[in-house]
């Protein structure tokens, strides 16, 4: 579920497809074996239609980078949702992409179960949907005035060369409220969130290195601290000014929320580290990342003199 208080309808369309598939970045076709192995992509979300889902199969490094010879064609794939299946059929002329046969909504709380037979080998996925997660109050808030901080380039960061030159940032931090189902406010202890700040840096082309912020984090549920019965996150993200006399530039800032089981969140945890090939896989018989979540986002625009909190149901430029 996705909700704006300033994009457009097809803008927060387009953000909800990113903020799932945008966890499956790594290149998997890249990893180096000598057998072929099938690679899965799919991410069931609550409360939205039965997804489509990718099919690859790794290839040795010397095969070369031929991305249609990367996707897994002619597999039979099929969902099990709540004891009902459902078949998926390739996409025409978009070999290694499935999409259901016919439509479903993913609903919560009930198991599912992903069957990917091609050439001779099986992959299977199982979990369970988790409930429906909803953004209640995300507060924002401004410093009176910039910080010096040492900005990095980011293009050159080798060793022995690191140039960087001292500048000046507003710290921003954001603090997000969430409730949703019954089952959010008594969180099982294998439901993780992933709590995310998505600043629109596209005014002020940042080159912080962020090593004292905090724009995401993966963690239990249980863990989050509660106010008044929500759960609640308190993220930091910067925003690079010219002077120490710079006012703050309008920006948005979108706030997102992904709630999921263990495989999730050890897949999220470990896409991003550098002593790893591929993130830690849940797919049996194969390689990728088969999961179910929920998902909430809300975009707010940042400017000097705006009101600090904001409801999810606060109607747009309030």
């Amino acid at each position: 579920m996705l909700r704006s208080l300033s994009a457009s309808a097809a803008g927060r369309a387009l953000l909800a497809v990113g903020l799932l598939l945008g966890l499956a970045r790594c290149d998997w076709s890249t990893t180096p074996v000598e057998e072929e192995a099938l690679v899965v992509e799919a991410f069931l979300e609550t409360g939205r239609p039965l997804p489509p889902i990718l099919l690859r199969r790794t290839r040795p490094l010397q095969s070369g980078p031929d991305s249609l010879a990367a996707r897994a064609s002619g597999a039979q794939v099929t969902v099990e949702l709540d004891g009902a299946l459902y078949p998926y059929e390739e996409a025409p002329n978009t070999p290694g992409r499935y999409r259901p046969a016919t439509e479903a909504v993913v609903p919560p709380g009930v198991p599912w179960r992903l069957t990917v037979r091609w050439e001779g080998d099986t992959a299977r996925a199982r979990g369970e949907t988790p409930a429906s997660i909803a953004i209640g109050e995300v507060c924002v808030d401004v410093p009176d005035a910039p910080a010096r901080a040492v900005q990095v380039d980011s293009l050159r960061r080798d060793s022995l060369d690191i140039p960087a030159d001292l500048g000046y940032i507003y710290p921003m931090d954001v603090t997000v409220q969430w409730g949703g189902e019954e089952a959010a406010l008594q969180p099982d202890v294998n439901t993780w969130v992933r709590t995310q700040l998505r600043p629109d840096a596209s005014t002020f082309p940042s080159e912080v290195v962020e090593f004292f912020l905090q724009p995401a984090e993966v963690r239990r549920e249980e863990a989050y601290p509660r106010r008044g019965g929500a759960h609640q996150w308190q993220g930091v993200y910067a925003v690079p000014v010219d002077s120490a006399a710079a006012p703050l530039p309008s920006h948005n800032v979108t706030t997102a929320l992904v709630r999921g089981d263990t495989a999730f969140a050890t897949f999220a945890q470990t896409r991003t580290d550098p002593d790893r090939r591929e993130p830690i896989s849940n797919v049996e018989g194969g390689l990728g990342i088969a999961t179910a979540v929920s998902v909430d986002s809300l975009v707010r625009l940042v400017e000097p003199g705006m009101a600090r909190c904001r409801t999810a149901s606060a109607p747009s430029g309030l």
